[in-house]
């Protein structure tokens, strides 16, 4: 058995009786969630929980004993304890919810694109919206991209695919817009080849456009715009799923968005450094 794997069994046998008395009871787990907003009395928390007066001040009790809540002229806060138990509960409820949420996307596909730090933090994308292709519109995913795509004044890219579409919607009106797109060597060829070399260089030298190559490897398909991202991932079989696309226009997910493109920004190769 591995020395850290060893490591963690004894830490939850330490801590074990801690996380069952912090999950076992909804009653306390709402009471921890709604006092993550901040301080509330007893009227609050009881239309909050929907719950009698007795079974709230039960919960309160149990949580004061073990030093995650106190009270202050009738308000009840958590301490600072409290507050580090809350936000890690929160970001476990959050992060189950996207799993179950956004399962189609998630389970059966290579998730081996997103780094270890990001894929601890799927709560941030707990507002997303799975796109599915229909019967009647198997390109459904590409064209709602497409949509925000055409509005956006800038647009960071990073893709192991190609879809002609999306590409020519970029560059139709990059006077206009800052554009940078991080794509593997194969995708960048076919760009370079659908838009020609002497407008890449114009448009990188305006500083519209910023050009990088990315790992062969990298099995992903990223869009991150002024106010949404989207997110498209291989089966595990080694096919990119057409049918679908994560989509999420909360300012969780946006951020979570940008440092995914900047783990790929700072992994990748500057278009000048090329041999094009």
């Amino acid at each position: 058995m591995k020395s850290d794997t060893k490591n963690l069994f004894n830490f939850y046998d330490e801590v074990s009786e801690d996380l069952r008395f912090l999950i076992k009871s909804d009653v306390r787990v709402k009471i921890l969630i709604s006092l993550s907003e901040g301080a509330k009395n007893i009227a609050q928390l009881k239309k909050e929980l929907n719950r009698s007066s007795s079974t709230i001040l039960h919960g309160i009790y149990q949580l004061e004993s073990k030093d995650i809540i106190s009270r202050k002229s009738g308000q009840y806060s958590l301490t600072k304890t409290g507050e580090i138990y809350s936000y890690k509960l929160l970001d476990m409820v959050k992060s189950i919810h996207t799993l179950e949420k956004c399962k189609n996307i998630f389970l059966n596909h290579d998730i081996d694109c997103i780094p270890t730090e990001l894929l601890k933090d799927l709560g941030y994308l707990e507002d997303s919206q799975l796109i599915k292709s229909i019967t009647t519109d198997i390109m459904r995913p590409h064209q709602v991209l497409y949509d925000h795509i055409s509005g956006c004044k800038n647009v960071k890219h990073l893709s192991s695919i190609l879809y002609a579409p999306n590409i020519r919607i970029l560059f139709s009106n990059i006077d206009e817009r800052e554009v940078h797109l991080l794509l593997t060597r194969e995708i960048l060829d076919k760009v370079v080849e659908e838009v020609n070399y002497e407008f890449i260089e114009k448009y990188i030298s305006q500083g519209n456009l910023k050009l990088g190559v990315i790992n062969d490897n990298s099995k992903i398909s990223f869009t991150l715009g002024d106010n949404f991202i989207s997110l498209g991932l291989y089966s595990q079989s080694g096919e990119y799923d057409l049918n679908n696309l994560l989509m999420s226009e909360s300012k969780d997910a946006i951020s979570w968005g940008k440092r995914l493109f900047n783990y790929y920004q700072d992994a990748s190769t500057d278009f000048a450094e090329l041999n094009i």
